[in-house]
């Protein structure tokens, strides 16, 4: 059974490198998403064909969706690496935060009572708290108060934040996977000589 396993593995990573149609966007699929996130060599990346076929508002919500889970996944990553490194003060019904521990090993650790805090809070975020600006591009909440920006520097920021929130989901699957396979009680900068 496990030589059959091994076989579909390699076979499934070889398919990875596997030569693909590049499949050519259209105006229209521009015309929705803009040219936020869009980099050469690739241009505009969508090796599964998503976007085929899909209306302008369903595109949008792709990348609204895209945005909160780069989002999402970036404060994972820092809040991750921060408990790590620090402690907040404090206890939840007794359970004083520093004996729950990091990653994956907290699920089974946190009080029920701390499970209904942070559902009741991203039920609160999700429904009440942001709200996306009318006629704006996905993820525009109206926070920003800074300088005005023009529309290059705009389209720049924006790549940016995409792109950074594409590494974070990366990086956060990575963070959870070293979680799981190291030894327990082992901390998370724990260096490995071979």
């Amino acid at each position: 059974m496990f030589k059959v396993i091994v076989l579909l593995a390699s076979l499934l990573s070889v398919a990875a490198f596997a030569p693909v149609r590049m499949v050519k966007s259209s105006s229209l699929r521009m015309s929705a998403l803009g040219e936020e996130g869009v980099l050469p060599p690739t241009g505009f990346w969508d090796p599964l064909g998503l976007s085929v076929g899909q209306t302008d508002e369903t595109l949008l919500k792709y990348r609204a969706a895209e945005l909160k889970h780069g989002r999402v996944a970036q404060l994972a990553v820092i809040g991750y690496i921060a408990q790590e490194i620090a402690r907040l003060p404090g206890d939840l019904n007794g359970v004083p935060f520093t004996s729950i521990p990091n990653g994956v090993a907290a699920l089974s650790a946190i009080p029920a009572f701390g499970w209904f805090q942070i559902g009741a809070s991203l039920g609160y975020w999700e429904i009440f708290g942001w709200k996306q600006v009318e006629g704006s591009t996905p993820g525009d909440f109206g926070f920003y108060s800074g300088k005005p920006l023009s529309s290059e520097e705009l389209t720049t920021l924006k790549t940016k934040e995409l792109q950074n929130g594409r590494i974070a989901m990366l990086a956060i699957a990575e963070l959870l996977t070293h979680d799981i396979a190291k030894p327990a009680g082992e901390s998370l900068f724990t260096i490995h000589h071979f």
